[in-house]
């Protein structure tokens, strides 16, 4: 969430979404949760949704003061799930031990806000798709292409093809971009994942906050 608040500060424009590999694209739908943080909360509770986890390094109350809009909402899956379906609601807890209540419950508040709004998911290999569907883009609205975890499982090759797409595509123009680092990019030595964000090509990636590999906790870095 301060990731996306800090693109939206940073360009002063509306978020158009492009997740990479966002299954059935509940984290599309991002703005229509709502969350709590030591400083302040955000978005709107009556969704069900409320995310609420430890903070070993508080977001500061300023940056949760911050507002933004979502426009357009799109992915791009292999597999891409649709909760639309019963056989897509039952894939998706299927993924969720039994004996987590707390998280099945919280899954089928986020599946509803999902089949009320829900995003556009492309089915193909984002490497390949991506420049094409980049080439789709508004002016007026800054891009946010953004993933949590599907880059882990990239080759490297095949990760430095998807940098070098973003790269080419931030010369047309400005391209927001939010992203768990690769255990191989990270040089840090804190457990969890490093979430970097850049508004290319003026602002180049940075760390901004370390996260446990479920968003169990947040390090918020100043």
């Amino acid at each position: 969430m301060p990731a996306f608040l800090a693109l939206a500060r940073w360009s002063g424009k509306r978020l158009d979404l492009l997740e990479l590999g966002p299954s059935a694209g509940l984290n599309l739908v991002f703005d229509r949760y709502a969350y709590r943080y030591v400083n302040g909360a955000w978005g709107d509770p009556s969704s069900g949704v409320v995310l609420a986890n430890e903070e070993r390094t508080s977001v500061p109350r300023d940056v949760l003061a911050g507002s933004l809009v979502v426009g357009r909402r799109r992915g791009i899956d292999l597999n891409p799930i649709d909760v639309a379906s019963e056989h897509g609601v039952l894939t998706l807890t299927a993924f969720v031990w039994a004996d987590q209540r707390a998280r099945l419950e919280q899954l089928a508040r986020a599946v509803a806000v999902a089949q009320a709004h829900p995003p556009e998911l492309v089915r193909g290999d984002y490497v390949e798709v991506l420049p094409r569907v980049l080439a789709d883009r508004d002016d007026d609205a800054l891009t946010v292409v953004f993933q949590t975890a599907s880059t882990q499982y990239l080759p490297r090759e095949r990760y430095a093809d998807l940098r070098a797409a973003l790269t080419a595509a931030s010369r047309d123009a400005p391209l927001g971009w939010i992203s768990t680092q690769r255990h191989d990019e990270d040089r840090g030595e804190r457990h969890g994942y490093a979430l970097e964000v850049a508004l290319w090509p003026d602002r180049e990636p940075r760390v901004l906050a370390y996260m446990g590999y479920h968003g169990e906790w947040l390090d918020y870095l100043p």
